[in-house]
């Protein structure tokens, strides 16, 4: 856990000292369901920033009960945040740690996209690693490695992402602190409500594939989060 925490405090302050043109903040929290571990509550802490190049960069770490995730992107090509209609690659790493099972679990993923004011898509590939925690120095027992699992992302709003409150809904195999396999879906809808040109009130609820590692017998859970944005230029 102190470790995971300084990870986190030193992604932070790596990500404030490079993004010169545009950070801005994303805190929320997010409440869980499902049958299997019943109701797991969530919270985010997460920045984007803009680079000097114009790339994008993003780091966020969630915590819950037994379970703490670290993720870390970099886009090519987006030219920052306040800008539409462009494709991009995305590269995204995502490190899961399960306390009360003695796992972990690394992930790849490279993505290509494009978004405009109405839309974003993506489509990529997954590289997944689970082991136990410690790692065994055999390596062969206690690890799972799935190489080469498809992800992708679709998402639509409303109104054009300028506009100053949407509402939207989105279809995809993964999150940011999440990857799933190619048959398990993520359905959401989401919007926002801006009070400033600085702070964004956002909310999300949908359905999300049930159980642990998705040992379940029911199909989906059920997740709804709220929180806001801070926006820095």
């Amino acid at each position: 856990m102190k470790r995971l925490l300084l990870i986190t405090v030193l992604g932070l302050l790596a990500l404030g000292a490079q993004a010169q043109g545009y950070l801005r903040g994303r805190a929320y929290l997010e409440g869980d369901y499902s049958r299997t571990e019943k109701f797991q509550p969530h919270v985010v802490l997460a920045f984007d920033g803009r680079l000097d190049n114009g790339n994008g960069l993003n780091f966020g770490y969630q915590a819950g009960p037994g379970k703490h995730s670290i993720n870390l992107a970099y886009q090519i090509g987006t030219d920052g945040f306040t800008d539409y209609d462009f494709a991009y690659i995305e590269n995204r790493y995502l490190y899961r740690r399960f306390l009360g099972y003695g796992l972990q679990e690394f992930n790849a993923v490279l993505t290509l996209g494009y978004r405009n004011l109405h839309w974003n898509f993506q489509l990529g590939l997954c590289n997944r690693y689970i082991a136990e925690v410690p790692l065994r120095k055999n390596g062969g027992e206690g690890v799972i490695f799935e190489p080469m699992n498809i992800v992708f992302n679709i998402e639509g709003n409303l109104f054009a992402q300028d506009h100053p409150w949407n509402v939207g809904a989105g279809l995809s195999n993964y999150r940011e602190f999440i990857i799933e396999r190619v048959t398990l879906f993520y359905y959401n809808i989401h919007g926002y409500y801006d009070i400033d040109k600085q702070w964004r009130l956002i909310g999300e609820a949908g359905l999300h594939p049930a159980g642990v590692l998705n040992l379940s017998s029911q199909y989906n859970g059920f997740f709804i989060n709220l929180g806001c944005i801070y926006s820095y230029q």
